[in-house]
């Protein structure tokens, strides 16, 4: 299935028709077993077996803005694999939906440990989508304390130099 979606490439989708597994967005890239949305949360990387219909919204995926890099492996697993360490949601809704760091992911489970410290086992093919959490905001609190640690260190060395050119003019 996965070949004959190509020409959706770059059009407005929504796969699953309803419910908390439907997603809509822009089709970003379509693999051998997965396919990647672009929604307004960020990337969906969508496993083809849990896939029972794509609808061709009729839109165009339009001005993109900020838009991150799928990763571009050829199966799942590779998502998964490559996604390893990062905060993660599994599933869109509903009872399993999971969010928590991705630990490992194997040909037949993938372990998370959750915010209760729990750890997870989770079948590979009971995982129907996977998505990134919180890279935006990671990245927004980082750079504004470098701006912060930038600020204060300017704020220093001009508090220095004046004691310093202070400290001639007495002289």
């Amino acid at each position: 299935m996965a070949m004959n979606m190509r020409g959706l490439l770059g059009r407005g989708v929504k796969i699953n028709r309803g419910g908390p597994d439907a997603i809509e967005g822009t089709l970003m890239d379509v693999r051998w077993d997965h396919m990647v949305v672009h929604c307004k949360e960020g990337l969906v990387y969508v496993n083809e077996s849990h896939i029972k219909s794509i609808t061709d919204t009729g839109r165009s995926g339009g001005a993109r803005g900020f838009m991150q890099d799928p990763i571009r492996s050829n199966n799942f697993l590779g998502v998964m694999r490559s996604l390893r360490y990062q905060r993660v949601q599994i599933n869109r809704g509903g009872p399993e939906k999971l969010e928590g760091i991705l630990a490992d992911a194997d040909q037949n489970q993938l372990v998370m440990t959750l915010k209760n410290q729990e750890i997870v086992r989770i079948p590979l093919y009971h995982v129907k989508s996977i998505s990134v959490l919180g890279k935006d905001q990671k990245n927004n609190n980082t750079s504004q304390g470098n701006k912060e640690n930038s600020n204060q260190s300017q704020g220093n060395q001009s508090k220095g130099n004046q004691s310093k050119s202070n400290q001639s003019k007495g002289k």
